[in-house]
C-alpha cells in the first residue's frame, strides 16, 4: 500500500472511532510501529490528528457559534468549572474576565466576594455585573474596541491597548478549540491580540474550556498549553483524551459535574 492511501485510510478509520493506537495500525497494514508513527507524526504537522505515545485521536475543525446558542449549550459543565475558577479569587482582587459564555458563567459564583476589580470586553458579562444589589461594590471596566454583534464581545487595537495598561491578580480566558498540539485557539485572528495582552498583564492566567473544546482546530493560536497556570474543564473530556495532556505535564484540572 501507497503512504498516501496509507494515511488517508488511518483518517478514514478515526471517523469510526474515537481514536486509534499504533500497535493495531501496524497490525492492520502489516508495517512497523515506527512507520505508523511517522504518519501519525505528519497527520499531525497538518492538523489531522492529535498524537499521544501509543496512538492518535481525530482532530476536529470549529465551526464557530452565535453567543445565544453557545450560552444554552452544557451549562452544568459550564457552572461546574465557574465554581472551581473562582478558588482563585479573593476580595479585593483585580480580575480579567474574557468574553464567551463559560467565563460568563463565573458572574453567578462571584457575589460572594467583595471589592473586585473587573475588566471584560464581554457585554453580557458587563450587563449582568451592573446590577448594584449584587455587586454593588465591585468596579467594573469595559475595554473599547470593535464590537462583534453575533458574540456580544469588543476586540481589535482599542481593547488590547486597554488591556496593555493594565496589572491584574487573574486572568480568566477562554478559546474556541484546544489542541495537544497547537494551544488555546480563537476563532479569528481578531482575538488574538486581546487574550495575550490579557495574558500579560495577569499575575496569573486561567484558561477556562468546557470538554467540548477538546481536539478541535481553529483558525487563530493565541498560547501554548504550558503559559497557563492551570487549566479548568469538566469530565466528559474521556481519561484518554485527558491523559494525553497530563502525560505532557500541562496543568489540567478535570473537574466533576454535580
Amino acid at each position: 500500500m501507497l503512504t498516501g492511501t496509507r494515511r488517508h485510510e488511518i483518517m478514514k478509520l478515526l471517523e469510526l472511532k474515537r481514536q486509534v493506537t499504533i500497535i493495531e495500525l501496524a497490525e492492520k497494514f502489516n508495517v512497523s510501529q515506527m512507520t505508523i508513527r511517522r504518519d501519525l507524526d505528519l497527520l499531525q504537522s497538518e492538523g489531522k490528528v492529535q498524537r499521544s505515545h501509543g496512538g492518535a485521536i481525530k482532530v476536529k475543525r470549529f465551526m464557530g457559534a452565535n453567543y445565544d446558542q453557545r450560552a444554552n449549550e452544557h451549562k452544568a459543565e459550564k457552572m461546574a468549572i465557574a465554581r472551581e475558577a473562582v478558588k482563585h479569587i479573593q476580595d479585593g482582587m483585580s480580575v480579567i474576565l474574557d468574553a464567551g459564555t463559560t467565563v460568563a458563567a463565573m458572574v453567578e459564583e462571584l457575589e460572594r466576594f467583595k471589592g473586585l476589580k473587573i475588566i471584560t470586553r464581554d457585554l453580557h458579562t458587563a450587563l449582568l455585573l451592573s446590577n448594584e444589589d449584587r455587586f454593588g461594590t465591585f468596579d467594573v471596566y469595559c475595554t473599547g474596541g470593535r464590537l462583534s454583534k453575533w458574540a456580544y464581545s469588543l476586540d481589535g487595537i482599542y481593547a488590547e491597548k486597554m488591556l496593555s495598561s493594565l496589572t491584574v491578580d487573574v486572568a480568566f480566558l477562554t478559546c474556541e478549540a484546544v489542541s495537544h498540539a497547537k494551544g488555546a485557539m480563537a476563532w479569528s485572528p481578531m482575538l488574538v491580540g486581546a487574550r495575550q495582552t490579557a495574558m500579560n498583564a495577569a499575575a496569573k492566567s486561567v484558561l477556562l474550556v468546557d470538554a467540548a473544546k477538546f481536539s478541535y482546530n481553529s483558525l487563530a493560536i493565541f498560547a501554548s498549553l504550558d503559559s497557563f497556570d492551570e487549566i479548568i474543564t469538566d469530565n466528559r473530556l474521556d481519561e484518554y483524551e485527558a491523559g494525553i495532556y497530563i502525560e505532557e505535564g500541562y496543568p489540567l484540572n478535570v473537574v466533576s459535574v454535580s
